[in-house]
This record gives structure tokens, sequence and C-alpha cells, in this order.
């Protein structure tokens, strides 16, 4: 069996046959190394993907579909509406983008020293838009997307950038989370108001170990502490056949 196609090998499949990926790059007005950088760690944040397809007129669906051919005509409108439409060109907007917001640092304690740590503010039922479904998440009405904010995770995420949350997947060691922090409410007991977008690098019965780029470093948070974790879906698990 072959192997599956990476991300960039979908890009290269796209990129129009007289364009070097250096010309590329510099449409598209991203790093000269970007596809490099692709074809390296096999992922990218969804604002390259976003700037390279635009740069060359191609829409998501003919880059899900793998199938565009730029140096030939297109066949018309109507008879290439069907197929984009099951592939994704016109995909619905209906999973909820829910609101955040920079917040003062978290005060985090960790073995007797006490870190500042960037969080957001989330507001579970304040929905401020709605992001188009990838077609690998048809029938899930539980998935959720939020915005960044700050830059406590660049270059991986950047400030406003769009990221889609599995509430339903238990996220694993290496993977990107949004952790839901309780906070006391004196009205309401407790609530979930506060939380971090971060790298998840351990786990264990008494805490979550959690890493963030700028500035770099681990921290540990009680599990006591975490109402709920749940799983940043990568990009290229969105872009699919």
């Amino acid at each position: 069996m072959s192997d599956p196609l990476t991300l960039h090998d979908r890009l290269m499949a796209v990129k129009p046959t007289g364009l070097s990926a250096s010309a590329w790059t510099i449409r598209a007005g991203v790093s000269r190394m970007a596809l490099n950088d692709i074809k390296r760690r096999g992922s990218a944040n969804h604002a390259t993907i976003t700037k390279l397809l635009d740069a060359i007129g191609v829409t998501f669906g003919e880059f899900e579909a793998g199938v565009r051919q730029p140096e030939k005509e297109a066949p018309p409108a109507e008879a290439r509406a069907p197929y984009l439409a099951f592939r994704g060109q016109d995909r619905p907007r209906d999973i909820p983008i829910v609101g955040t917001a920079l917040c003062a640092d978290i005060e985090v304690e960790d073995d007797g020293l006490l870190h500042s740590v960037e969080g957001m503010e989330m507001h579970l039922n304040d929905v401020i838009d709605y992001a188009r479904r990838p077609l690998v998440l048809d029938g899930r009405r539980d998935i959720y997307a939020l915005y960044f904010r700050g830059v406590s995770m660049a270059p991986r995420y950047e400030p406003g950038e769009l990221a889609y949350v599995d509430p339903r997947r238990p996220p694993t060691t290496g993977e990107y989370v949004v952790a839901q922090l309780r906070a006391a409410d004196g009205d309401e007991g407790e609530r979930i108001f506060t939380v971090m977008a971060k790298r998840l690098v351990r786990q264990t019965a008494q805490y979550f170990e959690f890493e963030q780029f700028n500035p770099a470093g681990t921290f540990r948070v009680e599990r006591a502490r975490v109402a709920h974790l749940h799983r940043i879906i990568p990009w290229d698990e969105l872009v699919t056949f």
C-alpha cells in the first residue's frame, strides 16, 4: 500500500507548474522557508495555509479534492458545483466560535514557585460567529472553535488564529489543548471563565504539566483545578481527501 500524501504533497499537487516554490511564498507573503518547514514538520498553521491557497486562487474545496489544474480550462461552474459542495466548497458555517479575550496572567504555584502564565477569558455561552464545518467533522455537534489571544503559543499558534476544539477525544501527551480552569463564583458556586491554550507535556494522577513558548517554559497545574481538558484539532487532520 502506498504511503499517504503529506500536507506538503497536497500543496504541491495544487501548485501551478509555472510557479516556483520560492515565487509562491513571496506572492503569498509568507516566509521563504514556509514550504520547507511544512515538508520537514508535516504541518502548518491555519494562517499560512490560507495565504498560500489565496495566492494561487485555490479554494479549500479544491485543495481537499487535490484535483486543481490551474493551467487547464476549468469545467463550467454548474458542472463543478455538486462535486465541490460534497467535498467542502460550500460547507455550512455552523461550528460556534465562542468569545475569547486576553485576561490578566494566571498565577500558578508549582513546587513552591509562583508562575505567571498567559490565559484567556472564554465565554462558552457567547457565540460571536460560526466557522465553516470541515468534511471530517460532519455529525459532530460538540465541536467548538475559538480565536487565540496573546503570543504565548507563537509561532505554532499566532494571535487571532482560529482553532477547532474537540471536547470528546481525550488529548495525549504532546498535543495542544484548551484547559478550562475552575473558578469560584459567589452566586453560582463555580464557573468556567478562564482557560489556557497550551501544549500538554505530561499528565499524572495529581497534575497536568503544560508548555508555552513565549516566554518559554513548563509548569504544572493540579488536576483539581482543571475542570475540562479539550484537544485542539491539528490543521492537517481537518484537510482531508
